[in-house]
């Protein structure tokens, strides 16, 4: 089991910041809110909890899940991702199953996607995970202050929500919102759309989300899908390093 232990700051607690969505213009310590970006009615639901380092999250969120921000079908989709948080507090410090590097790099996605609920977190995390798969980069702390500086975002922001106690809150909270799927989840990557998971079929996904929405005109990608779900013949064992199995942690 890893261990960090960020600095708290507890006198930071109500710090206003700029440029972040109304609904989280001071980082609330004692009652962080989850938000996923803006619902728009009707949209399908897609939902990715996967863990940072894990080589097939890396591989999906870089490879296939972009397709749905490179073609039109981001226009039907509310997409959310949730880290892994698969942690605990011990006194002042975060105990994580799968070592040190994964539950800093967990919390640092929890924070990006609590300070910018748009589009821009999936930006950043696609930044990082791509990183990921070229090779290690010279610190964990390189790898998404990379990303942050290509895209422009406030590297104090996000540091500043890590090395407080809102960083754990987050982390927690995914983990908990992981460890309460129904039906529970066997391994990350999760993908699930409109509540059914896809499992070892989620390279499939963009057919899953076509098949679900029900509004009319569909967008242009969803017409190029055959129309029947071929099940992958990649399994989930060979995709994901070891750990990443829900029974195993």
């Amino acid at each position: 089991m890893g261990y960090f232990q960020p600095l708290i700051f507890f006198f930071l607690a109500a710090f206003p910041f700029k440029f972040i969505s109304p609904s989280h213009s001071s980082l609330d310590h004692d009652n962080p809110k989850i938000l996923p970006p803006a619902k728009q009615v009707g949209n399908v639901n897609l939902s990715l909890y996967y863990e940072t380092l894990c080589p097939g999250c890396a591989s999906f969120i870089t490879n296939d899940l972009v397709k749905v921000f490179q073609t039109d079908l981001y226009t039907i989709v509310n997409l959310r991702f949730v880290p892994w948080g698969n942690a605990d507090i011990v006194g002042d410090s975060i105990r994580c199953q799968h070592g040190e590097d994964e539950c800093y790099l967990n919390a640092i996605h929890s924070c990006v996607i609590y300070l910018w609920p748009d589009k821009t977190h999936f930006d950043f995390i696609h930044c990082t995970e791509e990183q990921s798969l070229e090779g290690p980069v010279s610190s964990k702390e390189a790898m998404w202050k990379n990303c942050s500086d290509q895209l422009g975002l406030r590297g104090d922001m996000i540091n500043k929500c890590y090395t407080t106690v809102l960083g754990m809150k987050l982390l927690l909270r995914y983990g908990d919102e992981t460890a309460r799927l129904d039906p529970p989840h066997e391994y990350v990557l999760w993908v699930v759309v409109n509540n059914e998971p896809l499992k070892d079929d989620f390279e499939n996904f963009v057919k899953y989300v076509c098949d679900a929405y029900q509004g009319d005109p569909k967008p242009e990608d969803c017409k190029t899908q055959s129309s029947s779900v071929s099940s992958t013949n990649r399994k989930m064992a060979t995709k994901i390093h070891p750990g990443c199995y829900a029974e195993q942690t």
